[in-house]
């Protein structure tokens, strides 16, 4: 006939994994909001190398308001005989690179919002990136070595009411992978891959974290998922795991969180 309410919400939809961890008080006052730039590139792409220059240069400037992902896809990144036989492409970063019309390599698109952008404007445009801060994400990893797998819980802490249905998407990026590149004069067969696109841990855009994707201020909204590294050659250290609260229509991104594996 009635529901009690609970004090500090917190809401997990039954189809995920329990949260088995306590995570600490939130502070809001120190919350601050982050940007999400999606790289598009490849490892035969000769224009790629002065990309992630530039989004090194950005990382720098911005220090971790800024989480870049190196999505590898499309026909700069098809594995050739010889030395460009590794495969970077992912299932999630094909769809990405489609649902998002990338005409070509190096490209970026910031918070999901807005067309592709060349290597040209990406500074510009990251000056005008949207700082609007709707919610906290807080992250812990749970790497087990002797299964190889990696449970991943989060807890979406809602700062201001949204009136659309959110979705939270987790990605699996790598760093220090080294597979040679091309350039417009030569090939370097030690170069570093960092921000490695290297799975979509619950799909390519995520999960409604609540009932219906439905959330409100003050609200607090828990989600697990785990993923398995057999078979796999990512290497726990150099990931981290990307958690992006994204609205469910648009896909526009309304914060994003980086955490190391391990």
């Amino acid at each position: 006939m009635a529901c009690d309410k609970i004090e500090s919400p917190y809401l997990t939809p039954s189809h995920h994994e329990d949260v088995d961890v306590i995570f600490p008080d939130l502070n809001p006052s120190t919350v601050y909001r982050k940007v999400l730039f999606d790289e598009y590139t490849g490892h035969t792409c000769i224009g790629c190398p002065e990309g992630h220059t530039i989004l090194d240069q950005l990382l720098t400037q911005y220090g971790d308001t800024l989480v870049a992902v190196g999505i590898h896809a499309n026909w700069f990144a098809e594995p050739e005989a010889g030395l460009f036989s590794y495969d970077f492409r992912t299932p999630t970063g094909e769809q990405l690179y489609l649902d998002y019309n990338i005409n070509n390599n190096p490209k970026a698109i910031i918070n999901r919002s807005g067309a592709a952008l060349d290597k040209s404007l990406w500074s510009s445009e990251m000056h005008h990136a949207d700082r609007t801060l709707h919610a906290a994400i807080q992250m812990i990893n749970q790497y087990n070595e002797a299964n190889q797998s990696l449970k991943i819980n989060t807890k979406t802490t809602m700062l201001e009411d949204y009136d659309q249905a959110v979705q939270l998407s987790l990605l699996l990026v790598e760093d220090h992978i080294v597979k040679p590149q091309k350039f417009s004069d030569h090939i370097d067969t030690f170069y570093v891959h960092n921000h490695v696109l290297r799975a979509g841990i619950n799909g390519n855009y995520g999960e409604r974290i609540s009932t219906g994707g439905l959330v409100s201020k003050d609200s607090s909204y828990l989600y697990g998922y785990s993923i398995d590294f057999n078979g796999t050659d990512w290497v726990p250290e150099n990931c981290s795991v990307i958690a992006i609260l994204l609205d469910e229509s648009s896909k526009e991104v309304l914060q994003v969180e980086k955490t190391k594996v391990k």
